[in-house]
C-alpha cells in the first residue's frame, strides 16, 4: 500500500508537470490496484455522464477490461525502462483523466459547446505534458524527447481503443449504438440501407404502457391442456433489437420445434425489435416471468412440458436484453431457473443460442429437463451478423438438423458436427455446444415421437 500511495503522489505531482525521482521498481500488486482504479474511474465517468438515469450492461465491463489491457500493452511496447512504475503512474493518471473529464466536459451547469472544444484542447495538452512528466521521472532526458513519447503514446493508445468493438457500462435513454464504436458507426453509414421506420425515434413510454394489453393478448393464444395427453407450450425470447438475426432465428426455430416435437399448446413471443413494438410484448424480466406464470396456470405440471427458447447475444453471467430507451440487462441462468422453479414447471426444454450460453446448462439440469446451448460456459458462438438469417448454431440445430421424426438428441449431435466442420474452416475456436439430456423428460419426448403426435397439430389449427 506505501508503493501505491508513493506512486499517487508522483501522478499528484506529474498532473502539475512536475517530474517526481523514481525510487526503484513498483510490485505487481501496486500495478493491479492501478488498474482497477483506472478501470472503476473509467466505469464512473460513464455513469456521471449519462443525462437521466442510467442503464447498467454487463458488456461495457468487458469492454472497460479490453480498454484497460490496450492501454497497458501499449504502455508496455512504449516505454523499456522502469516499466512497472512507469505503466502504475500511467495507470493513475489515465484514472485522474477520467476526474478530469467529468469537471471539464460535464459540469453541474450548461457549457457552450464551443467552450467544450476549447477545454478538450486544453485537456489534451495537459495529458501529454503530464505524461512527459512521469517519464522525465525514471531520468527520460530532453535528448530522448519525452514530449515527443508522449504525444506518440497518446496518439497509438488512443487509436488502439477507438478500433476496439466498445460498448458503454451505463448508458442513458437516448443511447445509440450506431455511433458509439467505430465498427458499429462504419457499418451503418456504409452497409445499412436506411429505412424510413429506422429513422423514427422509439417512445419509451408508448411501449412501456402497451405491455399489459400486448402480453394478454399472446397469453391469449395458449390453450387450454387436455387431460391424458401431454401438451407442449412454447415461450420464444428475441433478445437484442439492433440485429435482425435474432428475431429472424426466433421464428425460424420455433417452427422447427413445431415440425419436431408438435408446439400444440400455444407459443408466446418475447421480442426485442423495433418491427415488432406494435405485435409482440417486449422482453424484459418483468415480461418473462409473466409468461412462464401464464403458462403455468394451463397447464398440467405432472403431464404437459414447457419449451423456452432464448437467442441474443451472450456474456459470461447471462444474456442481453438490449433494446435502446427501453431495456438494457442481462437475464442470467439463475433467473430463468428460479421462475420456473417458482411456477412448478418441472418438465422443460430450454435452448440457448448466445455466446456463453454454457452458464444455463448447470443451473437447469435435472432429470426432468432438456438443456442445449450454443457454447459452453467459456467460449463465444459464431454467426450473429445482421445479414444472416440464422446464427451458427440455429443454422446447425433447427434449419439442417430438426426435422419431423428427429429427436432433439439425434439432431443435437448432428448439428454439433456441422459447426465443428465450420469453425474449421473459418479457423475460429470452438464453440463447444452443450446438451443435457434429463432421462425423465427425454423418455417422454421419444414416445411422443415414437407415436407420431410430434408434429399432428399446432396451436393455430387444434
Amino acid at each position: 500500500m506505501k508503493s501505491f500511495f508513493r506512486v499517487g503522489l508522483a501522478v499528484a505531482r506529474a498532473a502539475l508537470w512536475r517530474s517526481t525521482p523514481a525510487e526503484g521498481a513498483v510490485p505487481i500488486s501496486t500495478v493491479l490496484l492501478c488498474a482497477i482504479v483506472t478501470a472503476a474511474s473509467n466505469a464512473a465517468y460513464q455513469y456521471l455522464a449519462v443525462d437521466g438515469p442510467a442503464r447498467f450492461s454487463l458488456y461495457g465491463v468487458n469492454s472497460i477490461i479490453a480498454e484497460t489491457a490496450v492501454f497497458t500493452a501499449v504502455a508496455m511496447l512504449f516505454f523499456l525502462r522502469a516499466r512497472t512504475s512507469v505503466l502504475a503512474q500511467l495507470l493513475l493518471l489515465d484514472a485522474l483523466a477520467f476526474w478530469f473529464l467529468v469537471a471539464v466536459l460535464h459540469p453541474p451547469f450548461a457549457l457552450h459547446d464551443l467552450m467544450k472544444g476549447i477545454m478538450s484542447i486544453f485537456f489534451l495538452i495537459w495529458w501529454v505534458g503530464a505524461v512527459a512528466a512521469v517519464l522525465r521521472s525514471i531520468a527520460v532526458s530532453d535528448r530522448e524527447r519525452p514530449l515527443a513519447r508522449g504525444i506518440g503514446f497518446t496518439v497509438v493508445s488512443t487509436l488502439a481503443i477507438l478500433a476496439l468493438p466498445a460498448f458503454p457500462t451505463f448508458s442513458g435513454s437516448d443511447f445509440d449504438l450506431s455511433s458509439y464504436n467505430v465498427w458499429e458507426w462504419g457499418y451503418t453509414k456504409f452497409f445499412t440501407q436506411p429505412r424510413a421506420d429506422s429513422e423514427r425515434a422509439v417512445d419509451a413510454a408508448a411501449i412501456e404502457l402497451s405491455q399489459p394489453n400486448l402480453l394478454e393478448a399472446e397469453i391469449k393464444k395458449l390453450l387450454p391442456e387436455r387431460k391424458g395427453t401431454m401438451d407442449i407450450y412454447a415461450i420464444g425470447v428475441a433478445g437484442w433489437s439492433t440485429q435482425d438475426v435474432f428475431i429472424k432465428e426466433l421464428n425460424g426455430g420455433l417452427e422447427a420445434l413445431n415440425r419436431s416435437l408438435g408446439i400444440d399448446g400455444g407459443t408466446i413471443r418475447l421480442i426485442n425489435h423495433r418491427d415488432a413494438i406494435d405485435n409482440s410484448p417486449v422482453a424484459n424480466v418483468t415480461n418473462f416471468a409473466a409468461a412462464v406464470h401464464a403458462v403455468a396456470g394451463v397447464m398440467n405440471k405432472d403431464e404437459d412440458v414447457l419449451v423456452v427458447f432464448i437467442t441474443s447475444h451472450g456474456g459470461p453471467t447471462g444474456v442481453g436484453l438490449y433494446f435502446p430507451g427501453v431495456v438494457s440487462l442481462v437475464l442470467g441462468p439463475q433467473h430463468v431457473a428460479s421462475v420456473l422453479d417458482r411456477e412448478g414447471i418441472r418438465n422443460r426444454v430450454v435452448i440457448v443460442s448466445a455466446c456463453y450460453s454454457g452458464v444455463f446448462t448447470k443451473a437447469l439440469a435435472s432429470e426432468n429437463s432438456i438443456v442445449l446451448t450454443a457454447a459452453d460456459e467459456n467460449s463465444t458462438s459464431f454467426g450473429c451478423s445482421n445479414e444472416r438469417e440464422w446464427t451458427y448454431f440455429g443454422d446447425a440445430f433447427f434449419n439442417q438438423s430438426l426435422a419431423e421424426g428427429v429427436s432433439l438428441e439425434k439432431a443435437f449431435e448432428d448439428a454439433k458436427l456441422k459447426i465443428s466442420k465450420w469453425e474449421a474452416r473459418d479457423e475460429v475456436p470452438p464453440s463447444s455446444p452443450q446438451g443435457h439430456f434429463g432421462a425423465s423428460i427425454s423418455a417422454k419426448l421419444a414416445a411422443r415421437l415414437k407415436s407420431g403426435s410430434g408434429a399432428r397439430a399446432s396451436a393455430g389449427d387444434r
